[in-house]
């Protein structure tokens, strides 16, 4: 079996630097004070936003306005939580219930068909089999939770093979390659309705964090992702160099490390920081590797390629920073930011990083 279908358990020593993300800190948390795993620690005050919670026993040692580091020891005691029997909750209950135990709300809207995709969103990502494989049972209990959340909803499955749908579930085949497995794309594929943010397409990580506190009734503090070419389960706020440094991917001068896909990914600039939910994947990016020509050939292969039509052809032969004053910028809201067009272009261009920029001036 390849190491990218098996999800491995990573334990982190020494510290964890648990991830503010704009939540609001509980009063009472000071340096020195022990702390739970599973211990909430901060509030978000986003009502779709899950709340923040230790992802290990130990000591606070450091707060700041990003994160709360912690100091790992299984001899310290905070305030354990108490599971939730979410299955016993009414549904008005059920929102207010996931918020506290740091999961967000899946962004589905009213009277929308929700799908469950079994497919990885983009390359670099390889969590979708092995969730879906030997956490099969945590990730039912996330679809049984998705249909009590969203009561009397069409509920259909995007798979590549049928034998991945369960029995009696109505499922959709989707053959071919990335983009195609695009959430935004797959509900275009089978609902025959195009919109950028794929509301409604719930992805192997949303499930399997529902799944796991559906089971448990405890918080979310531990999360799925691909690190290179294996998959792991990290604590929440697991140090990404320590994570690079652990699967011999630590970066070396002029190396970039990249968080999520290899397409859609950002890059880091702190490394020290901790890894939150929200990161599906790190990868590093030798020096060299990311090279282009930089000079458009006027093949208009990018605009071939989109998937939304868009002359992106017109744009890409100019400099970036003419692109607002030139007829037929206005084409990039309808962007997927899918980045097929930087996929197929021969001289290498950042147009994916282009696009992201432009979009970045007209606000």
């Amino acid at each position: 079996m390849a190491a990218s279908e098996v999800i491995k358990e990573w334990a982190a020593e020494g510290e964890v630097a648990v991830p503010l993300a704009g939540a609001e800190m509980l009063r009472g948390l000071r340096r020195g004070r022990p702390v739970s795993a599973g211990e909430r620690l901060a509030r978000h005050p986003d009502p779709a936003a899950g709340d923040i919670h230790a992802s290990v026993n130990g000591w606070i040692s450091e707060i700041n306005e990003w994160e709360i580091v912690i100091a790992r020891d299984e001899a310290a005691v905070g305030r354990p939580p108490e599971p939730v029997s979410l299955a016993a909750l009414e549904r008005p209950e059920l929102g207010p219930a996931l918020k506290e135990l740091g999961l967000a709300r899946p962004a589905v809207q009213p009277g929308e068909t929700i799908i469950i995709s079994t497919l990885d969103p983009e390359p670099g990502l390889t969590l979708a089999r092995p969730l879906f494989g030997e956490h099969r049972e945590t990730m039912l209990a996330g679809v049984e939770g998705i249909a009590r959340l969203y009561p009397g909803r069409d509920l259909l499955w995007a798979v590549n093979r049928a034998e991945e749908a369960p029995p009696g579930t109505e499922f959709h085949l989707i053959k071919g390659d990335y983009p195609r497995t695009l959430p935004s794309l797959l509900k275009k594929k089978i609902t025959g309705r195009l919109d950028r943010a794929g509301s409604g397409v719930l992805t192997g990580r949303a499930i399997f964090f529902l799944g796991r506190a559906w089971r448990t009734g405890l918080p979310v503090i531990r999360t799925p992702l691909t690190l290179g070419s294996a998959n792991y389960l990290a604590p929440v706020g697991a140090r990404i160099m320590d994570l690079l440094t652990f699967a011999n991917l630590a970066p070396g001068p002029g190396d970039l490390v990249v968080a999520g896909g290899l397409v859609r990914g950002v890059t880091l600039a702190r490394l020290e920081r901790g890894v939150s939910p929200a990161v599906a994947a790190l990868h590093l990016v030798r020096s060299g590797r990311a090279a282009a020509d930089d000079i458009c050939r006027q093949c208009g292969e990018c605009a071939r390629v989109c998937p939304a039509g868009l002359p992106i052809d017109r744009l890409a032969r100019r400099d970036p920073s003419a692109w607002l004053s030139q007829p037929g910028w206005e084409a990039l809201t309808g962007c997927l930011v899918c980045g097929a067009c930087a996929l197929a272009c021969p001289a290498r261009r950042p147009l994916l990083s282009l696009i992201r920029l432009v979009e970045g001036l007209k606000l």
